[in-house]
């Protein structure tokens, strides 16, 4: 009866042995993806970012070129009114 009753242990030892070193080895392939994953993350944030603040500097110039362009619009339109009151003076 002392055999089974070892057999048993012999094979709950075994198997938790087994569980515990394949736990060790998954974690530390795991580090490694994870490490990647995250340098990748970062990598895409810094890239976020920079995009980001590219899209801000196309906007300040397209706000200064549409003011521009609206400044033009009035000159254009004063420069008009100027000619008709001219005509109709005549």
């Amino acid at each position: 009866m002392a055999v089974p009753l070892l057999d048993t242990l012999t094979d709950l030892l075994s198997a938790t042995s087994g569980a515990l070193a394949g736990a060790v080895v998954t974690g530390l392939f795991n580090r490694g993806r994870r490490r990647q994953l995250s340098d990748q993350v970062i990598a895409g944030q810094q890239a976020l970012a920079h995009q980001q603040a590219e899209n801000e500097r196309l906007m300040e110039i397209i706000k200064d070129k549409e003011s521009f362009i609206l400044q033009l619009e009035e000159k254009i339109l004063e420069s008009e009114k100027t000619k008709a009151v001219k005509k109709r003076g005549k």
